[in-house]
């Protein structure tokens, strides 16, 4: 494949971060705790959120404290927030981001640190009692070290039509797939790696464990966060409203719960719902005759006590097809956090 100029660039420059990175010439942070790094190598779409808060749920039922460390996209804030000490969101979607946020309200026992740098997230995180650090799109954040770096793929398209940027999804070259400990193949049951990909990975990093995840609708929820049965609103009028990166998965999701929408309205990945996106929402429910809105769990937690029909929120589940997983996990991680 011929790379347009742009291309070429970006892709020499992040190889030489990394190259830099690998060679100690930039040092990377070493973490007060255990951490996990969950990453991909594309823009968006391959389930990093709910996989990452499927870890942490696995690991505070097996009773640890895990701290989930991101970024905050789309935040208005800078520097360290505390969006969960454990038992709920302390902040709002725009000074937490939503993905934070979403995770805050259907995670318990969870403390959850935003920051540009997580270092100092960690930090912070530790102070509140973290003893495992899970790093929530983490590949590419090289300045802190990882204990586990764990790279998900869709399964249907792992490198993103293989091109970089400007015009492709790659985030940095499929060489770099080699910084992985582990390869995690997500959405499974939508379709199978293609035999090229599973060539490419076999010739870069032969050794690496793969394993296989689903990520399906596992039911709804209101805006208390309480569940909502899908057989009870089956039958019913409603409006399907994402800003997510892929709208057809989330359109995918809805069919698993029996949900045919009259009509899906489709906003950019993080969108910030200013009052002309939600006049557009409410007139599009009006004009299908909705009795009620569905939506993701990072977009209702923007939309929430906004809408004067009740708001409905696709949950994610998350299972990984090989037993043997955590303990692969357990094996990479210090012998403190081992799971039992």
């Amino acid at each position: 494949m011929t790379l347009s100029p742009l291309s070429s660039l970006y892709g020499r420059a992040v190889a030489l971060r990394a190259k830099w990175y690998a060679s100690g010439r930039i040092s990377s942070r070493a973490l007060p705790r255990p951490s996990i790094s969950v990453g991909n190598l594309t823009f968006g779409g391959t389930g990093k959120t709910p996989f990452t808060e499927f870890l942490a749920r696995r690991f505070r039922f097996e009773g640890r404290c895990p701290a989930i460390l991101s970024r905050g996209y789309g935040r208005r804030s800078r520097g360290v927030v505390v969006v969960s000490a454990g038992e709920g969101p302390l902040v709002s979607p725009e000074e937490g981001g939503d993905e934070p946020v979403a995770m805050a309200l259907s995670t318990s026992g969870v403390v959850i640190v935003v920051s540009e740098r997580r270092a100092e997230a960690a930090r912070r995180a530790a102070d509140l009692g973290a003893d495992l650090f899970l790093l929530d799109d983490g590949f590419q954040h090289l300045a802190v070290s990882r204990d586990v770096n764990l790279l998900l793929l869709d399964a249907r398209d792992p490198f993103g039509g293989g091109r970089l940027p400007p015009g492709g999804r790659l985030r940095e070259p499929i060489a770099a797939l080699a910084r992985a400990d582990g390869i995690v193949f997500t959405r499974v049951d939508r379709g199978a790696p293609a035999a090229e990909a599973l060539e490419a990975i076999a010739r870069l990093h032969p050794s690496v464990p793969r394993f296989h995840a689903r990520i399906r609708a596992g039911g709804l929820r209101d805006e208390t966060g309480s569940p909502v049965d899908p057989g009870t609103v089956r039958n019913r009028r409603c409006l399907a409203v994402c800003g997510v990166a892929s709208s057809a998965e989330f359109a995918a999701t809805l069919a698993d719960l029996g949900l045919a929408a009259e009509e899906r309205l489709e906003f950019r990945d993080h969108q910030r719902y200013r009052e002309r996106h939600v006049a557009r929402i409410r007139e599009a429910a009006e004009r299908a005759g909705a009795s009620f809105v569905v939506t993701t769990e990072k977009d209702a937690v923007k939309l929430s006590g906004r809408l004067t029909l009740p708001l409905l929120a696709v949950r994610l589940s998350v299972e990984v097809a090989e037993p043997d997983f955590f303990g692969f996990l357990a094996s990479r991680l210090p012998v403190s956090a081992k799971t039992a």
